[in-house]
């Protein structure tokens, strides 16, 4: 046991610095508009799960139609446990929970990239992955893609290099396939990576190969029906009508700006998600990935075809996607390991010039990415790529700060312009109400009409998409990189 820590003491290293870093900043990051309904709606879930009949019908008319875990589609598992730790119910243990949680990505990227390399230089994945500010800023306060993104690497991790003809291996994996396709539908591209390998597999049979799906499709059904009480009842028709629901998403209908001007989800072009990674991934990363295709495609052939079975995906099913790409993030560190294998191959090569050079791009570029990162802290989401030009230039033409996590601190300046204030300060936000009125520390009152309000906050998507009919100044601006992420302005009356 020891001597396996000390072979893998650099992942050890890392694990306690992202471990400090993560009780250093916790309580730095801003609500985002996702966690109220998610962590309340998960506060019911397991009260939901081991009440009676009656227990429920009585819950049910207590609570509203998206917290009621029949009517609802989401799957809230892991806002529930969230809820669960998080017992005094503030959104900074919260932020905490997540990064805890947020652990398992870096570690699974380097357990994969370890099993294709057996190489100490398997520490790159996670750092790359870390000081990626785009999937970092991610982490504290989105309590849906990031889960679904460990738990995507887990399953990866599971049936890439693990081997087993054991029937527990199987019920295991269709565990891990059921989480991973419950809470976002674009997981099922796993079961479907899965079949293909199982029917593709010389070492067994082709009714050895049925059994094992027939094994690990049950075991996906019957976790998911035990787990999920939306699918009771009508576990056909239900989980039928989400996959249906998955490209039309009748739940979220809003405008997304995209190169510049105000689009619908309906008419994204074709390429929106590869155009977002493009510019939304670093240059270090999109360059490796590009050299693995060179130098190590044999090994990466798995995971290529991961990544070709969710393309083909996003563009036969179109399923939904808006604020950017967050709901394809869980590609960003499979191609993060795709990368560093690449660079790892590149590293390990004999001729002197090749590895001095590959470390040296490696080292300047990781220093530029650690710049951006303090630069942008703690709103590291925002992040866009040299080919995007700077940020400023992107804050017109694509939505920074689409969860409004900045109006954190304008309302921190709110408040400290409340406190010698000789009359109560009223506040409109343009978004997320409920998390300035957090904020608030009761220092201020939050209004519903703008024409109320001596204050509000508001950004550049939300002012395209307002007008408001009264005159203000803008008094403070939160900027990172010359981007204006949100604003405080003082109504003129």
């Amino acid at each position: 046991m020891l001597a396996k820590i000390k072979y893998h003491k650099m992942f050890v290293v890392f694990s306690l610095g992202y471990f400090c870093f993560s009780l250093l900043t916790y309580k730095d990051y801003g609500i985002t508009s996702d966690e109220e309904v998610n962590y309340r709606a998960g506060s019911y879930y397991f009260r939901f799960l081991m009440s009676s009949h009656s227990e429920r019908e009585s819950l049910r008319q207590r609570i509203s139609e998206k917290d009621d875990p029949l009517n609802f589609p989401h799957y809230r598992l892991y806002p529930a446990l969230v809820s669960l730790l998080n017992f005094k119910g503030y959104y900074e243990w919260s932020h905490l929970i997540n990064l805890v949680f947020g652990f398992l990505s870096f570690l699974f990227v380097y357990l994969i990239t370890y099993a294709l390399t057996k190489s100490r230089l398997s520490i790159l994945s996670p750092i790359i992955l870390f000081l990626n500010p785009h999937y970092l800023g991610h982490i504290p306060a989105n309590p849906k893609d990031i889960p679904f993104s460990w738990m995507y690497l887990a399953t990866i991790y599971f049936f890439l290099c693990y081997t087993s003809r054991k029937v527990a291996f199987y019920i295991y994996l269709g565990i891990l396939i059921a989480l991973t396709s419950a809470i976002r539908l674009v997981g099922s591209a796993l079961f479907v990576f899965f079949v293909l390998k199982m029917m593709l597999d010389k070492s067994s049979t082709f009714k050895q190969s049925l059994v094992m799906i027939f094994i690990t499709s049950t075991s996906a059904l019957l976790f998911l029906y035990l787990t999920w009480p939306y699918i009771w009842g009508d576990p056909i028709g239900k989980l039928s009508s989400l996959i249906a629901n998955s490209s039309d998403f009748s739940y979220w209908d809003r405008s997304i700006l995209y190169k510049g001007i105000l689009i619908t989800k309906a008419s994204r072009p074709w390429d929106y998600l590869i155009h977002y990674l493009v510019i939304k991934t670093p240059i270090l990363i999109l360059v490796g990935f590009l050299g693995s295709l060179v130098v190590s495609a044999k090994k990466l052939l798995p995971l290529y075809g991961i990544l070709l079975i969710n393309f083909a995906f996003y563009l036969i099913i179109q399923p939904v996607i808006y604020n950017e790409i967050r709901h394809f993030l869980f590609l960003i560190p499979v191609i993060t390991v795709c990368s560093s294998v690449g660079y790892i191959k590149l590293l390990k090569n004999k001729r002197f010039l090749v590895p001095s050079l590959t470390a040296v791009v490696i080292l300047l570029s990781l220093t530029k990415l650690t710049v951006d990162f303090v630069q942008l802290h703690p709103y590291q989401y925002v992040y866009f790529n040299e080919l995007a030009g700077s940020l400023e230039r992107a804050s017109k033409a694509y939505e920074l700060d689409y969860w409004s996590s900045s109006y954190k601190e304008s309302a921190e300046y709110i408040r400290n312009i409340a406190k010698t204030s000789p009359y109560p300060i009223k506040v409109y936000p343009c978004n997320l109400a409920f998390g300035v009125d957090y904020y608030s520390y009761k220092g201020f009152s939050v209004v519903n009409k703008s024409v109320e309000a001596d204050y509000y906050i508001c950004d550049y998507m939300n002012t395209l998409k307002r007008s408001f009919s009264l005159e203000s100044d803008i008094v403070y601006e939160i900027r990172r990189k010359g981007a204006t992420l949100s604003y405080v302005a003082k109504t003129i009356k």
